[in-house]
């Protein structure tokens, strides 16, 4: 798994000291003797490394340990308390959230401000507001991470022009946090922040290939494919709320008919539920009415809809497991039992092979802590704090 051989060894050195933080932070591995054998180096060249790695700060070891049955365990390594903070911030049609956190997702900070009305200039004070917050008595920061709402142009760092926010288009979001702030400024789709956030820390850790659905005001979707986010060239990510399940179906905004997110956006199973049953609350608490008539009605009837979508997708990707965030994730068992049920009876693939489907290990901050996960990739890939 450590890369030793060959090629430009200032890289594979970087590289490898990226592998050994990314063990580390996700609790993959706790000692020495774990990183050797999942890294594939030798005890001396881990041990160099950790020995740089807690020169420079990045992380600590832990107390030995008396166990009765083993005897002297391990000296335990982890993230240390000095090592740069990451700042992830969270653009969505309502509201922006900010966190800070360490490699190892441990949160200090956060905070949410709230949109009733935005343009372009109002969103960038909001957002520089929240980074201000976060770095107040804090200077040693990594970089910054950006969940949006699409569609975004990752190459260009640029948030386009997302539905049902306000008007705001073709804010250059990327390059405005870098002057402002002289930090690394990664931007990525929400939805892929989010899938990014389970592959390392959540439900995906033991899965190479995984599909992510966040219903909300849209619906949309997170990929990792053989390990890596799936987008293109261009940085653009996959519209799965633009898939249509009927051809003279309901109109969307995209100019298609028929698209998934007509049917099972929040918004409109929010109004459909308010209005069978007379109760004006939120979907989390209808979600826990799954024993009314009319609330199972509804969430089946959208669960048949989704499952549509669901089976075009894993027919072209082949996912091994399908997590269900932000609002989707409040779905009762039975609903989620259901869907699971139904896209595997469909689906083209193994049928010997279920895919399980599963709530988001983050819930609703599954993009939140995505967008700190956007920033260590770069670290966990050793494009980012070994430099010098």
């Amino acid at each position: 798994m450590g890369i030793s051989k060959g090629g430009n060894k200032e890289v594979f050195k970087r590289m490898n000291r990226g592998l050994l933080l990314k063990l580390l932070s996700t609790k993959q591995c706790t000692s020495r003797i774990e990183l050797s054998r999942t890294m594939e180096l030798s005890k001396m060249a881990i041990s160099n490394m950790v020995g740089e790695l807690i020169d420079r700060g990045l992380i600590v070891e832990g107390k030995v340990e008396q166990s009765e049955e083993m005897g002297r365990n391990p000296i335990g390594l982890k993230i240390s308390p000095n090592a740069p903070k990451i700042i992830g911030i969270f653009v969505f049609r309502d509201r922006c959230e900010a966190v800070l956190c360490d490699m190892a997702l441990n949160v200090y900070k956060r905070e949410s401000l709230t949109m009733e009305f935005a343009t372009n200039e109002k969103l960038i004070e909001m957002i520089y507001e929240l980074v201000d917050t976060m770095i107040a008595n804090c200077s040693n920061i990594a970089g910054i991470g950006v969940a949006s709402i699409g569609p975004i142009d990752v190459a260009r760092g640029m948030i386009l022009q997302p539905n049902f926010f306000f008007g705001i288009e073709n804010v250059p979001i990327v390059e405005m946090l870098n002057v402002k702030y002289n930090l690394p400024v990664f931007l990525e789709n929400d939805n892929q922040c989010g899938v990014l956030a389970e592959k390392y820390y959540g439900i995906g850790k033991d899965y190479s290939d995984i599909l992510l659905i966040g219903v909300a005001q849209g619906v949309g979707c997170g990929i990792i494919a053989n390990n890596e986010l799936f987008d293109n060239q261009q940085g653009l990510v996959p519209e799965f709320g633009h898939i249509s399940i009927d051809y003279n179906g309901n109109e969307c905004v995209c100019g298609n008919k028929g698209c998934i997110e007509t049917y099972v956006g929040t918004p409109i199973l929010l109004a459909r539920l308010r209005e069978a049953t007379g109760k004006y609350y939120s979907f989390k608490n209808f979600c826990e009415m799954d024993d009314n008539p009319d609330v199972q009605r509804i969430l089946t009837d959208a669960i048949e809809k989704l499952s549509a979508a669901i089976v075009s997708t894993i027919n072209l990707l082949n996912s091994e497991v399908i997590v269900l965030a932000y609002d989707s994730a409040y779905l009762p068992d039975s609903m989620i039992k259901r869907l699971e049920n139904k896209v595997n009876e469909i689906k083209f693939s193994d049928q010997a092979a279920p895919i399980p489907i599963k709530r988001a290990h983050f819930m609703q901050d599954a993009q939140l802590m995505g967008a700190v996960c956007v920033v260590n990739r770069e670290i966990f890939s050793g494009n980012l704090l070994f430099n010098n």
